[in-house]
């Protein structure tokens, strides 16, 4: 039961955490920079608690008016949360979120800077605290380092994601058919 937890609860809490993270940037009108478009490689590194947690390794495909739509999606997930403090603010090349949320039973209280150029890099950490701990795990630390690859591939369109080998297009997710 815990090499699960480990495999598929860990992961999701971590992004959560930084999903609340990318949210607090948006929701407060910030001056965000749009990435440059193109086909982007995002590795994840962290903890959950004293775990570590796998890398994680995706690509992502944007263009300006897929960023702005993967940005608001990221706004949206926070939708339903009720926050008692959701900030950020610019200081120099750097951007400083910090919100704290009620997620279900407990407080998720979520730390992050976020800085480089967003042309060539961008790095991304985020210190998240449950209070109380969700399913045992009180804190969760993140790191994501996203480097521009190149031309997205003949195969991809903005808004794809390849993770593990397998594609999906974030923009596409929940609409009909």
């Amino acid at each position: 039961m815990k090499t699960l937890r480990n495999r598929v609860f860990l992961p999701t809490t971590m992004l959560l955490a930084a999903t609340a993270a990318m949210a607090s940037f948006h929701a407060n009108a910030l001056d965000y920079p749009t990435r440059k478009a193109g086909l982007w490689q995002i590795t994840t590194n962290g903890t959950s608690g004293t775990t570590k947690n796998p890398e994680q390794v995706m690509h992502q495909c944007v263009d300006e008016a897929s960023d702005k739509a993967l940005q608001e999606l990221g706004s949206g997930m926070m939708g339903g949360m009720k926050c008692e403090k959701n900030e950020s603010k610019k200081d120099g090349g750097k951007y400083i979120g910090h919100s704290i949320c009620q997620m279900g039973p407990s407080k998720l209280e979520t730390k992050s800077v976020m800085s480089g150029d967003f042309t060539k890099e961008y790095t991304m950490t985020a210190d998240s605290t449950f209070n109380p701990p969700m399913a045992g795990v009180g804190t969760t630390k993140s790191t994501m380092v996203a480097k521009w690859v190149g031309a997205c591939k003949a195969d991809q369109k903005p808004g794809d994601v390849i993770v593990n080998g397998q594609k999906m297009n974030l923009l596409s997710m929940g609409k009909k058919k």
